[in-house]
């Protein structure tokens, strides 16, 4: 939502008077609805700006739609000739305008001063949320910040005390060592999942008990480890334990070639077009932090990497897969970060 403060920052608070209710506080606009706006008020079309924005006609409409509820406003006449921006409309296209500027202009600087930063850092984490989450995102953190080199280690155990040498180690469990900095990243949460081929062929399973006829793929840190579906469900109810592993990203693998139902993150759909989630009110939260010793983020380096960690790879704010709340798994889910992907590299 765009707040008062990013606008009075940028000089154009007055200028979006119509954004504002009686009471004087800013109403619940995105920014990325007045991107919409833009772009329709461009190409005079709300069917040429789906297809500049790479989404639908439905989609736009119903952002514009918003915007123009939360204004209290219209801002274009609909004709056969395509939209045209009314009086209110051209008001706010002026103010837009400026503000994209601005924000160019922010991103602009932002990326010099990314390229200045210079040094190395060092990170562990577990093999599942490298391959399968963070792997997206380095691209983009390159292209910020060219001249940091990553140095990242997988860690099979992500309950283990080991790690001191890294820079960074993310993990789930809190340390109680009191020379290091923790901070709380994300919650992961953790469903069933199976691939489309094996629903097809053994069933899709309706609840716990409907469990006991399929297979599992599960994990375990240890030859003798009882895995994760014993672990949370109980031996009673896990009989049929097909496979198992200590790497997150050959059990996603084995699942998606059909090997059977394994406890993945939620995250996973976005990744994944091949895993279907299951709802089977089955679910545990795993609470991931990152922790670092206090010297260490006197680094620029490091620090940079820590802030990019917390604002851009894991951030619930905008990613519902990580919020405390577990949310279901929707088919909006992979649109709204390849759109939220989108504005960070745009």
């Amino acid at each position: 939502m765009v707040n008062a403060g990013t606008y009075r920052t940028m000089g154009i608070v007055g200028a979006l008077e119509l954004g504002y209710s009686e009471s004087g506080e800013l109403l619940d606009v995105r920014w990325d609805d007045y991107r919409v706006f833009e772009t329709i008020a461009k190409t005079s079309s709300i069917k040429r700006a789906a297809t500049a924005l790479g989404t639908t006609q439905s989609a736009v409409s119903k952002r514009l739609l918003r915007l123009e509820q939360s204004l209290g406003t219209r801002l274009f006449d609909r004709g056969p000739k395509g939209a045209t921006l009314t009086y209110q409309g051209e008001r706010v296209l002026t103010r837009v305008l400026a503000a994209s500027k601005e924000l160019s202009q922010a991103a602009t600087d932002a990326h010099r001063a990314g390229c200045r930063v210079e040094g190395d850092c060092s990170l562990q984490m577990s093999d599942g949320i490298a391959n399968y989450w963070v792997t997206r995102f380095v691209v983009p953190f390159f292209e910020r910040y060219p001249n940091i080199e990553l140095k990242i280690f997988l860690d099979q155990d992500m309950g283990s005390s080991k790690g001191h040498a890294f820079d960074i180690r993310l993990h789930y469990y809190e340390p109680v060592d009191p020379a290091k900095i923790v901070r709380p990243l994300a919650s992961v949460h953790f469903i069933p999942f199976a691939a489309r081929s094996y629903l097809e062929k053994y069933g899709i399973p309706n609840s716990l008990g409907e469990l006991t006829t399929h297979r599992f793929a599960d994990q375990a840190q240890h030859l003798g480890g009882k895995g994760a579906w014993s672990t949370w469900f109980g031996d009673d109810i896990i009989r049929n334990t097909s496979i198992f592993t200590n790497q997150s990203a050959f059990l996603a693998k084995c699942v998606q070639e059909g090997a059977g139902i394994a406890l993945m993150p939620t995250y996973m759909t976005t990744s994944c077009a091949d895993l279907v989630p299951l709802d089977l009110n089955i679910k545990f939260t795993a609470r991931l932090y990152a922790s670092y010793h206090r010297e260490r983020v006197g680094s620029q380096a490091v620090k940079t990497v820590l802030n990019f960690l917390r604002t851009t790879v894991f951030d619930p704010k905008s990613m519902p897969w990580f919020d405390e709340v577990f949310h279901f798994p929707n088919d909006g889910w992979k649109t709204a970060l390849q759109e939220r992907e989108a504005d960070h590299t745009s």
